[in-house]
């Protein structure tokens, strides 16, 4: 079934009110159309989050009415997609053509009050809906400050604010509610559908507000206008007499993010407020990301980066790149001063905490004017853990550490796409928020693989340690029959190097209690002559059936059974050279791998090393750190150990095979520093380095009011 698709343009039609001057209207309608366009993409992929979410919610639900609610809600969401955008579009469209108009008053008539009971969803959606528009308004920036100053000037009214604006987050959140209405679904999965609008919508609209900017300065509706931080006012002079604290200003906004972090204020202390020159402005937001993406897609110099001034010096020279020689000069201001030192320190603690050589300190040159971007988006980059930028700096050092030893792995491609978009779109949410999940969905596809790789060595070990206790048992069976039988030394030499790993092969597989091993043990004491031989044909053919068990030819088992069955009768000298030549060629054609792994395990050298045994023996799958040629250390997970035979199997963090080392030689490895287990810690990199920087600004910050 079609549906029909609804006219996007029919709210072209109406056209701006009729008092307004011609260039108003004129400027009016260029807006609507740039919002139009604008917003379709973000509503097409909030949707089609929202869709997404309906599935993994109908996936994991047991209900089977639940999972047929949520599939009635992505039939419905089919059908009504495109009504939906137009609604929302047309909210904004609304919006913009009462630019001006007051709210309506609702003192005029007092309402009879009456009371009802509040449905726990809806009051939860209103909570939500009021949290979103406090999340964004905290979010806007300076850039909605100017589009609230020029489009005033454009009207001809005092600063719009809150409901006034019609691109500003309370706009946006009665554009929803109202779109969202009409498609009666059930309050729980408006709040789904609030949530992705949220990521894809409301987290992104600082290019709209900045393209709407750009295009009334264009048009001469304060083409200069550039709100800035003001300079930090030096801290006053000590009084003689103690003056009462007065109570702190209350924020407008309640879920907004302090002016400056814990860590501002540390380095504030530590190195005095910064000097602010008359003869120069400071640049907006807007300008100073511009002029970092700039920079990051020049890959500055690693150098560079490692040192503030110069990255500032660079920073300036990029600001002012084009600008006239008789223009104002811009300067990044005092804000983005503190910001950009504190990136840079941080940073610098993560590199030395990383030890030299890792793909990690190139990868923390990749990513440090990215996250110096994300810094001065987003105030809260210094203060909350969950930050999306932050978090997303945290899983790259992880992933780098851990994932990109050597040259075979399978995130460098995908890796290197992700860090493209991180320089080439901007800091939002959103976006590293969207980088942080497919990050986790390659990881998560490499363990997988890993995991796989690691599988098969580990049962590669196993089977192999089981047919060394096989060959040892058989062995030690088969010494008991040729002590009570001892046959000729060309016989001994067949039986051992041939019919032994026939016992062996049939002990593994059938065990030492089932018949078919009794039947060999038979067959041994017949070659001895211990016991009558029966049909001669019946026994050459158990013997070639069991030669060719362990990978012997038809015509070699057939030579070797016939020298077995009969070298027990009296034999002409050429046979009996024939005899010991075939038993050489046995021995060299097993091999001495083959002849290693039935050594008996050495004896555990000393304490510490027992110790080390009966650790390993409890747990495996710990990390050890090797040291390599070149200085630098690879970190290897101990795969398998086999308390037994005291030797174990490391991998890499692939799953490859890497190194089998014994119980002896890991011991004195250890001793000697060359390798290293890494303790367990519950604190990562970047947790360790941001207390790390913390501490340091703590130590080196005069305390107040304590006397030199």
């Amino acid at each position: 079934m079609d549906v029909e698709q609804p006219d996007r343009s029919r709210s072209s039609t109406v056209a701006p009110p009729a008092h307004w001057p011609a260039k108003t209207r004129r400027l009016v309608d260029e807006i609507r159309q740039l919002c139009r366009e604008w917003l379709s993409e973000p509503l097409r992929l909030c949707l089609a989050d929202f869709d997404r979410a309906l599935h993994e919610q109908a996936a994991s639900t047991r209900s089977h009415v639940e999972q047929q609610r949520y599939q009635a809600t992505r039939q419905r969401l089919v059908q009504e997609r495109r009504a939906f955008e137009q609604r929302f579009i047309d909210g904004i469209d609304h919006a913009l053509l009462e630019l001006g108009t007051q709210p309506a008053e609702t003192k005029a008539q007092p309402a009879r009050l009456t009371l009802s009971l509040l449905d726990p969803i809806e009051h939860e959606m209103t909570a939500a809906l009021d949290q979103l528009v406090a999340r964004s308004a905290a979010r806007g920036g300076p850039l909605l400050v100017e589009l609230s100053y020029r489009l005033a000037v454009l009207i001809g009214t005092p600063p719009l604010e809150s409901e006034a604006m019609p691109l500003g987050p309370q706009a946006m959140a009665k554009a929803f509610r109202d779109s969202s209405a009409a498609l009666g679904l059930p309050a729980e999965h408006h709040l789904l559908l609030l949530q992705a609008v949220e990521g894809k919508l409301i987290q992104g609209l600082t290019p709209l507000h900045e393209v709407v900017n750009n295009h009334l300065a264009a048009a001469g509706i304060l083409p200069r206008l550039r709100p800035f931080p003001l300079p930090r006012a030096p801290r006053p002079p000590r009084r003689p007499r103690p003056l009462p604290a007065a109570p702190a200003p209350v924020s407008a906004t309640p879920d907004a993010p302090p002016r400056s972090s814990g860590l501002r204020e540390l380095l504030t202390r530590q190195r005095g407020p910064r000097p602010v020159s008359d003869h120069a402005r400071f640049a907006s937001a807007s300008e100073l990301d511009a002029a970092l993406a700039a920079l990051s897609r020049r890959r500055v110099d690693a150098d560079m980066l490692r040192r503030p001034a110069r990255l500032r010096e660079a920073l300036v020279d990029q600001l002012n790149a084009g600008q006239p020689l008789d223009a104002v000069p811009i300067q990044p201001g005092p804000d983005a001063d503190d910001t950009l030192e504190l990136v840079a320190r941080l940073f610098d603690t993560l590199r030395r905490q990383l030890p030299p050589p890792t793909p990690a300190h190139g990868l923390l040159d990749r990513v440090q004017l990215p996250m110096l971007r994300a810094a001065l988006a987003d105030e809260s980059f210094f203060e909350r853990r969950e930050q999306p930028a932050r978090q997303l700096l945290d899983q790259l050092i992880e992933v780098s550490r851990d994932w990109l030893e050597g040259n075979d792995s399978g995130l460098l491609a995908p890796l290197e796409q992700l860090l493209e978009r991180l320089d080439r779109e901007p800091p939002t949410a959103a976006l590293h928020a969207d980088l942080a999940a497919e990050i986790e969905r390659q990881v998560a596809q490499q363990q997988r693989k890993a995991q796989v790789t690691e599988r098969r060595h580990v049962e590669a070990m196993q089977g192999r340690e089981r047919l060394e206790q096989a060959r040892q048992r058989a062995a030690e069976l088969l010494a008991g029959l040729l002590a009570k039988a001892p046959p000729r030394a060309a016989l001994r030499a067949l039986l051992e190097h041939a019919w032994a790993d026939v016992l062996a092969l049939t002990l593994l597989r059938h065990g030492e209690q089932s018949e078919t091993f009794a039947r060999r043990l038979v067959i041994t004491d017949q070659l001895l002559g211990r016991l009558p031989p029966g049909n001669l044909d019946t026994l050459q053919a158990e013997v070639v059936a069991g030669l060719q068990q362990i990978g012997m030819h038809g015509e070699e088992a057939a030579e070797i059974a016939q020298r077995l069955i009969g070298a027990g009768a009296v034999m002409q000298e050429s046979d009996t050279a024939g005899l010991t030549g075939l038993a050489m060629r046995l021995k060299q054609r097993r091999g001495p791998a083959e002849a290693a792994e039935t050594t008996p395990a050495p004896a555990v050298p000393s304490a510490e090393a027992l110790r080390l045994h009966q650790r390993l023996s409890r747990h495996t799958g710990g990390w050890f750190e090797f040291a390599q040629a070149d200085g630098s250390r690879v970190r290897r997970k101990l795969a398998w150990y086999s308390p037994r035979a005291a030797r174990g199997l490391f991998v890499t963090r692939q799953g490859q095979r890497a190194e089998e080392v014994t119980l002896a030689d890991l011991d004195q490895a250890i001793a000697t520093g060359k390798v290293r287990e890494v303790p367990a810690v519950n604190e990562s990199d970047l947790d360790r380095a941001w207390r790390a920087l913390t501490d340091s600004l703590r130590q080196a910050t005069p305390i107040p009011g304590a006397r030199s």
